[in-house]
C-alpha cells in the first residue's frame, strides 16, 4: 500500500539534462519530467504515450511540449495531444499530468489528487548547490520494500554494527548506547540526542566533544539531519537540551529521500556534508567523505539481504520488539494512519 496524496522525490534537479526528458517510476506509476525550453519551468506527466505505450522519456522536448519519438505524437504541458503526423486535427486524447516542484535540489512530484497538492507539505532540506555547505550526493536503488528503508533511518543504533568501521568512526559516537528523545508531529517524527564526550574524528591528542544530533523523518520518506560538535561540557551547560547561540566546532548535514518504485523496489536519493568552522577544517573533513559515502552501500547490502529473509518468513512469525524499535514503530503507524485516512476520503468522494 502506498500513500498517494504526498510529494515524492523523483530525483535530483541535476539529473535533468537540458533539452532531455527524465523518466522514473514512483509508487508503481511511470512519470516523465521535462523542463520548458523557454521559461525553464518543470512539467510532469505519465511516461506513457496513449498510442502504443512507448515511454515519453525516450522522446524529445519541443518548447513547453514533449514529443513521442516512436510515432511522433506531441503533448503539451496540460497533457493534451497537440499534434499527430498525417492528422490535420489532433485527437481529443490527453495524458495525465502531475504537479511538480523543484526545491532544495530535488524534483518533487505530487502523485495523488492534483487539487489537493499543497507545496507547504514539502519539508525544508539543505540543497546541494550551496558552496558554503558542500555536500556529496548520489542515488541508488534497493531490491527491498520501502518500509525497511524507513525502519533503517528511524533507528540509527545500527550505526555501531552495520557501519562499525565507517560511519561509527566518522561520527566519533556510540549510537547504540543511548536512546534519542522522540516526538511526533502530524506528518513527521523528530529524533534528538546528545553524545557526551564523543571522539573528535581526526584529533591527534584524544580530544573529545559533545555532539548534538537532531533529525526529522517526514512523510512519505524524507530524512533531514542537522548535527554539530561542541566543546566538551556543552551538553551539561545546555541542560541536555538543544544548544542555542553556541558556535560549533563542526557541523554535519544530511538530506535523504526514500521513494518507492513499486512493492519490491525502492529509490534512495541522498546527500551528506561535513562542515568545519574554518575553510581548512572543512577541507580536512571533505577528505573523509569517501568513508561516509561507503555507508550507503553498507545499508543497501544489509537491507536487501534482510528483505530476502522477510520474503521467506511466514508473516505470522512474531518479531521481537526492542526499545530501539520505537522510531520505526511510530513511523509505520503514521504511514498506516495516513493511508487509511486517504482511503476513507476517497470512498466518501466516490
Amino acid at each position: 500500500m502506498f500513500l498517494r496524496n504526498s510529494w515524492y522525490v523523483l530525483g535530483w534537479t541535476r539529473d535533468l539534462a537540458p533539452g532531455k526528458p527524465l523518466g522514473r517510476v514512483i509508487i508503481g506509476d511511470p512519470v516523465v519530467v521535462w523542463r520548458d525550453e523557454t521559461t525553464g519551468r518543470l512539467h510532469a506527466a505519465e511516461d506513457r504515450c496513449p498510442h502504443r505505450h512507448a515511454p515519453l522519456s525516450m522522446g524529445r522536448v519541443e518548447g513547453d511540449a514533449i514529443r513521442c519519438m516512436y510515432h511522433g505524437m506531441k503533448f503539451g504541458p496540460d497533457g493534451r495531444c497537440a499534434h499527430v503526423p498525417l492528422l490535420e486535427t489532433p485527437p481529443k486524447v490527453a495524458i495525465r499530468t502531475y504537479p511538480v516542484v523543484e526545491k532544495d535540489s530535488w524534483i518533487w512530484v505530487w502523485m495523488g489528487d492534483a487539487d489537493r497538492a499543497d507545496e507547504a507539505l514539502i519539508p525544508d532540506a539543505h540543497g546541494i548547490d550551496n558552496p558554503e555547505q558542500p555536500m556529496r550526493a548520489n542515488s541508488i536503488e534497493y531490491d527491498a520494500h520501502y518500509q525497511l528503508v524507513h525502519d533503517n533511518l528511524c533507528d540509527l543504533s545500527h550505526v555501531d554494527f552495520v557501519h562499525e568501521t565507517t560511519l561509527r568512526i566518522a561520527t566519533g559516537a556510540w549510537w547504540a548506547q543511548s536512546a534519542p528523545r522522540i516526538t511526533t508531529q502530524d506528518r513527521s517524527v523528530r529524533f534528538e540526542r546528545w553524545f557526551v564526550d564523543a571522539d573528535l574524528p581526526g584529533a591527534q591528542n584524544g580530544e573529545t566533544v559533545d555532539t548534538w544530533i537532531s533529525y526529522d523523518f517526514h512523510v512519505p520518506g524524507i530524512f533531514v539531519l542537522r548535527g554539530a560538535r561542541y566543546p566538551a561540557g556543552t551538553a551539561m551547560e545546555c541542560g541536555m537540551k538543544e544548544p542555542v547561540g553556541i558556535e560549533p566546532v563542526s557541523r554535519n548535514i544530511e538530506q535523504q529521500a526514500v521513494t518507492p518504485i513499486d512493492a519490491t523496489h525502492t529509490a534512495y536519493h541522498y546527500a551528506t556534508g561535513l562542515i568545519g568552522n574554518t575553510p581548512e577544517m572543512t577541507r580536512k573533513l571533505a577528505e573523509r567523505m569517501d568513508v561516509v559515502m561507503a555507508t550507503f552501500e553498507e545499508d543497501r547490502e544489509m537491507i536487501e539481504e534482510q528483505q530476502k529473509i522477510w520474503d521467506r518468513t511466514d508473516p505470522e512469525v512474531e518479531k521481537l520488539f526492542l526499545p530501539q524499535d520505537k522510531g520505526p514503530f511510530l513511523m509505520r503507524k503514521m504511514m498506516e494512519r495516513l493511508i487509511r485516512e486517504e482511503a476513507v476520503s476517497e470512498e466518501e468522494d466516490a
